[in-house]
């Protein structure tokens, strides 16, 4: 507690807050960016007194900036050298709970590198305006040697509140942090008058003070957008002797951040997430703004993290190049959609609509580059070893299933497998009928059949490219097929054998149902419903779940920002809806189909008092898919949106007695309660975010949700304790209303048109960490891919794993090559609140050190074989070096 007659140093940070694109669009905030360093380069020259500017600790700005200035990148180097200009440690400022959190640490992985090719990193976990701050953020910045956050949202000035306090990871890592009191902008524009910049200083004292644990203050000088103050010296000199004994000073955030700490003994701590919203501050209703973001977001992300760099990682460990280049490529053109103004869909139109060619040229990137590291892969296996028994001019090839998940898995995949039916050829290609195919087998490395699913035949002319001819074309027989793959190994492949033959195509036509359908597995069975809705019946636990996947729409006449229902709401739900159900697909894999409209109120009145009276017709069809051998119930809906100013959620009843829920968070598990304290107010917002997965249990039967790119749920509070689901949230605007600032009309956040939707339910016995829920999510969000390859020997066996984590409370997160060395960097988190003793297998593993999330090396493991042996504190983060044998 600082005394009021105590001297205190008032910490002036002269910085501005750069959103890249918001209410302008990147070129236009680029331009303004342009003037700013170069204003700002000119003022550090003129004047010494000016000593300091802080560019938002983002590197990105210093890309924006030399692309269009690259001749005056000697002369900012200059001044970040010297200390004047502080640049770091984040490549951009992504919003944390939108975004992966490996999403995080390459941000900073990339920022750290960026900077100090100008010079020092500024090593300040400055997080000005997230809304909102994640659990493990105390941990990452750690792994990164800062220790220290400064940050804006998601922790109120209540009173007897201190805004210093240290901050403590599930981990147990703490930092110290300090919360911007009255916000980043604080003191804008000091007044050079010593008449009005005394009163000024005295005032933003007097209402800090309150709040302060140490004698030291910070001043943010700056906002978003704005350029340096020119008169900021000679305002600090006009008030400072009037000030005495307390010390006005030109500082940095480093400096204010070692001052605190020197008082830092006695603070309180304050652990995991920041995400307190008492008055709305963490603008919830982002999690489900312009939802379309969310999804493409979650697509690159899987991509990048699940497939592209894990077996790109592989084929550089069996000797391919590894596309460093290409992957920070696509990595940096991804997080330029992540900061909170992109990703949170808060921007006018024209911003979100050029986000979408980023996510596409991630997704082309990622994709290409997983082809590549797979035709490497599948070229080294021994596919000759599978040796399976055909007829007579039966034609044969290979698929290999590859799984990304780290463990060994049983899940359906589905597969394109092509027979050619003549030479390639650059002209009209001539089709051989005689080497037709009408129907395939699958069979297994021990020449089992494999039960599949034909879902498309055709011929087809598939294009073949070379590095040194004009591409050609030649035409196939093209198999579109699904089954069940099983056992195949972890973060590794298995090899199947096609066998072709001439036995009669057997079709599967689509066929309809009176009123419902009922199909299950070993482990459920279901009824399919008119409506859409399905019961569930677990046949482990004897447990039934009922009108599961129940449609609502409810108004919302708010913004971009938050969520607002009329005062006078009307809902809707598809309960009553009458559809057709029909049986698309049967065999392994059973695919049911239900189609039915849904007619809701067509927009809000003008006042948004209610919804009006008019209404529109959604048309929505449902697929719900349930394989032999998973645990977990997919649905796939279509929703054909023609209304405005409405939130569109799916639920899911438990009647569980829960008082509070689980989802899946950043190298973390969250619980949370059902209901807001007492103390928030009415505009805030209950809503959660998570990544793959929600979770409700009594502790004897559970209820997962699985979904990829859908961030919102909720937990309502009645009796059937419902898991809801956000699907859309449609507005109109972007904030406030009538004349406010940023009320632009943003027609195309009411999401009109045809959208998709992926989630799935996972029903369990006991807790989410006893179910080991996690890994029914990561198998949802993962699927398992199929590539064909021909008959050839090879050095690998026809299965084989790549990388294996026990026990399964090991969670893998990245598999890559190191920015800065031939080393592989495997980086996993300890999910449960127990140390566990784990082994981490790599195969070709030659030697290990322990490293920070930096990739800085630390103590060497043994290696014995291809295995480690260590301990894993309760939700730790653990990154490993490996140095690569030959023939991984």
């Amino acid at each position: 507690m600082v005394h009021l007659s105590e001297p205190v140093t008032l910490h002036v940070v002269s910085h501005t807050h750069w959103d890249r694109e918001w209410y302008l669009t990147h070129e236009q905030f680029r331009m303004r960016l342009v003037d700013l360093i170069d204003h700002l380069l000119a003022l550090l020259a003129a004047d010494p007194q000016f000593r300091y500017f802080h560019l938002d600790a983002q590197t990105i700005v210093l890309e924006d900036y030399l692309q269009i200035r690259p001749h005056m990148r000697g002369e900012l180097e200059r001044f970040i050298r010297e200390g004047r200009i502080l640049v770091g440690p984040w490549y951009q400022l992504n919003d944390e709970f939108l975004t992966s959190g490996e999403s995080t640490i390459r941000s900073l992985l990339v920022g750290h590198r960026v900077a100090a090719s100008f010079g020092p990193v500024m090593k300040v976990g400055y997080l000005p305006d997230q809304f909102g701050n994640i659990s493990q953020m105390p941990q990452i910045f750690a792994g990164f040697g800062i220790d220290n956050c400064v940050f804006g949202r998601g922790f109120g000035l209540a009173p007897g509140r201190k805004m210093e306090f240290w901050w403590e990871s599930p981990d147990g890592t703490r930092v110290i942090a300090s919360l911007m009191a009255l916000w980043y902008n604080n003191a804008q524009h000091i007044p050079a008058d010593p008449q009005a910049g005394l009163p000024y200083i005295r005032r933003l004292k007097d209402a800090m003070l309150p709040h302060a644990a140490t004698s030291h203050l910070l001043l943010m000088n700056g906002v978003d957008h704005l350029e340096a103050q020119t008169d900021l010296s000679a305002a600090i000199a006009a008030v400072s002797d009037a000030l005495q004994p307390d010390k006005l000073i030109h500082s940095t955030l480093p400096a204010y951040v070692e001052a605190i700490k020197q008082q830092a003994q006695s603070l309180p701590v304050v652990a995991g997430e920041l995400r307190e919203d008492r008055h709305g501050s963490v603008l919830a209703g982002t999690l489900s703004t312009r939802i379309y973001l969310k999804q493409a977001n979650e697509r690159c992300q899987t991509l990048l993290e699940r497939y592209a760099e894990p077996f790109c990682t592989w084929a550089w460990a069996l000797g391919a190049q590894y596309p460093l280049d290409f992957l920070t490529y696509a990595w940096k053109l991804l997080m330029q959609n992540h900061p909170h103004d992109s990703i949170c869909g808060c921007s006018i139109d024209q911003v979100h609509r050029e986000m979408m060619p980023r996510f596409q040229r991630v997704q082309q990137v990622g994709e290409e580059l997983f082809d590549r590291a797979i035709a490497h892969l599948t070229a080294r296996v021994d596919t000759q070893a599978v040796e399976t028994v055909a007829s007579d001019g039966a034609r044969v090839t290979n698929l290999v299933v590859l799984n990304p998940v780290a463990w060994q898995r049983t899940d359906h995949v589905e597969a394109v497998v092509d027979f050619p039916l003549g030479e390639p050829s650059r002209g009209e290609p001539t089709i051989d009928r005689s080497k037709d195919v009408t129907s395939i087998t699958i069979r297994d490395d021990a020449d089992d059949a494999v039960p599949a699913t034909v879902l498309e035949s055709r011929i087809c002319y598939k294009r073949v490219l070379s590095p040194v001819e004009l591409p050609m074309v030649m035409p196939v027989r093209r198999f579109r097929v699904g089954f069940v793959a099983r056992d195949v190994p972890g973060l590794g492949y298995a090899t199947f054998k096609v066998v072709g033959g001439k036995q009669p195509a057997r079709p599967q036509p689509a066929h309809l149902l009176p009123t419902h359908a009922t199909i299950e597995n070993e482990f459920f069975r279901i009824r399919v419903n008119p409506n859409g809705t399905v019961w569930l019946m677990d046949k482990r636990i004897g447990a039934e779940l009922r009108d599961l996947n129940l449609l609502e729409s409810g108004g919302d006449v708010g913004d971009e920002y938050r969520y607002v229902p009329p005062l006078a709401d009307t809902i809707v739900t598809s309960t009553g809806a009458h559809g057709t159900v029909s049986v698309e697909q049967t065999g392994p894999v059973t695919v049911c189909r239900v189609d039915f409209a849904l007619r809701i109120p067509a927009c809000a009145l003008p006042d948004g008092s209610a919804r009006s009276p008019e209404t529109v017709e959604c048309p929505v069809t449902t697929r719900i898919l349930l394989a032999e051998g998973c645990r977990r119930l997919e649905f796939e809906t279509t929703v054909h949106n023609n209304a405005r100013d409405h939130r569109l959620r799916v639920l899911f009843p438990t009647t569980l007695s829960v008082w509070t829920s689980w989802a899946e968070g950043q190298f973390d598990v969250i619980e949370r309660p059902l209901s807001p304290p007492a103390e928030w107010g009415p505009e805030a917002s209950f809503s959660h975010p998570q990544q793959s997965w929600c979770d409700v249990s009594d502790g004897g039967v559970g209820l997962a949700v699985l979904n990829r790119g859908l961030p919102e749920y909720e937990v309502y509070s009645g009796r059937d304790r419902c898991v809801a689901l956000t699907l859309l949230r449609c507005v109109g605007r972007l904030s406030g209303g009538g004349d406010a600032p940023g009320a632009e009309l943003t027609p195309e956040a009411q999401c009109l048109g045809t959208h998709t939707f992926h989630y799935a339910l996972a029903p369990h016995g006991g807790t989410w960490d006893a179910a080991r829920v996690w890994r029914q999510a990561h198998s949802f969000v993962a699927p398992m891919r199929a590539v064909q390859t021909d008959d050839h020997d090879g050095d690998l066996p026809p299965a084989a794993a790549f990388v294996q984590l026990d026990p399964p409370e090991l969670v893998l997160s990245a598999v890559k090559r190191a920015e800065d060395a031939d080393l592989l960097v495997l980086r996993f988190y300890n999910v449960s609140a127990e140390t566990v003793t784990g082994t981490a297998n790599v195969r070709g593993m030659q030697r290990a050190w322990l490293a920070n999330l930096n990739e800085e090396a630390g103590e060497e493991l043994p290696v014995n074989g291809d295995a480690v042996e260590l301990e894993v504190g309760p939700k730790k983060i653990a990154t490993l070096l490996v140095q690569m044998g030959g023939g991984a």
